[in-house]
Order: C-alpha cells, then sequence, then structure tokens
C-alpha cells in the first residue's frame, strides 16, 4: 500500500472516530466501589521496616495504619523517600511508622463517586484515598492508577491521542537530501 493511501486511510478513521459522539462526563459519577482494591493494613506500633516489607510483598506503594481497626494513617514510599533517604537514622526496625505516616488521611465511603474522588487527589495533591466504612474501618483504597485505569477503559477517545492504528513510520525521514 503506498503511503499516500496509508495517510487517508488513518485520516478517514479520525473522521469516523470524531464523528461518533462522546461519552457523558456523567459516567465518571460511578460508586468507589466498583473502583477501590483491597486495603493493605499495618498495626499502628509496628516499625518502619515492616512497612517496607509489606509494601514490597504486596508490590504497592503505601499501608494503611490502624489501631483497634480504625485509620489512623497511611505511610507510604514517598515518607521512606523524602525523610529516611540519605540521612542516618539508624535501624529501621526501631524507627516507628507512627512518628512518620500521614496522620488522619482524606477519607471517603465506598458509595461516593469517582468524581469525588478525582477532585480531592488533584487539590490534595494525593495519590492514594483510603476507603471506609462508617465505624472508619479502612475497607479499600483508590488509586490514581485505578481512576486513570477506568478512565482510559471508558473514555478511550477522550484520553487517548493517538488513533487506534496510528501510522509507525510517519516520523522516518525520507532518503535523499
Amino acid at each position: 500500500m503506498p503511503y499516500e493511501d496509508m495517510i487517508e486511510d488513518e485520516l478517514m478513521m479520525m473522521d469516523e472516530q470524531l464523528a461518533e459522539p462522546s461519552k457523558s462526563l456523567h459516567e465518571i459519577q460511578v460508586p468507589l466501589s466498583s473502583l477501590m482494591e483491597e486495603v493493605t493494613i499495618i498495626d499502628s506500633g509496628s516499625s518502619i521496616q515492616e512497612a517496607a516489607d509489606l509494601m514490597i510483598k504486596n508490590n504497592i506503594g503505601y499501608v494503611i495504619v490502624t489501631r483497634d481497626n480504625k485509620l489512623r494513617g497511611i505511610f507510604g514510599e514517598r515518607d521512606i523517600l523524602l525523610n529516611f533517604l540519605n540521612t542516618d537514622l539508624g535501624s529501621w526496625d526501631d524507627l516507628i511508622v507512627d512518628d512518620h505516616m500521614k496522620e488522619n488521611p482524606k477519607t471517603l465511603q465506598s458509595d461516593d463517586l469517582l468524581d469525588t474522588a478525582i477532585f480531592f487527589m488533584a487539590n490534595g495533591g494525593y495519590r492514594h484515598i483510603p476507603i471506609v466504612d462508617d465505624r472508619y474501618q479502612p475497607i479499600g483504597m483508590v488509586s490514581v492508577l485505578d481512576i486513570m485505569t477506568y478512565l482510559v477503559e471508558h473514555f478511550p477517545q477522550e484520553i487517548l491521542t493517538l488513533p487506534p492504528r496510528p501510522i509507525r513510520d510517519a516520523m522516518k525521514a525520507r532518503e535523499g537530501a
């Protein structure tokens, strides 16, 4: 297929996609219960080393700190980077997570809507929002990754800027002067 025909096909596909009706932003008013992931909990009084080991084991960037099954704070990889990297504080086994966590983080409930989570994350600079029940017990977590995954899956045309089959060779230089 000649190069010009490929470009023409690509432009036609883009025009067809633009002619399709866009999805409504009302579709981001879904309850957080449909997005939240399982929460990883560590007890208040645990060491920084225990928290780091738990994050590594579960391949996550945070742990929820609880006392008597109630949310006390959130401790994440950024806390480690900002508080412990390039410092000589001794063994992480001797440092308590309570002294370095974000206390009383902003929380939402499972019936709160996705647009509320986006609003709080954007304004507060959060990457994670714990989901709690009426007794303030953590039941889940919503992360920026969870939100981005949902948006890309449900609004691909609005989110992604490339056509579905972009011309991969379009930027290659032609031979000659």
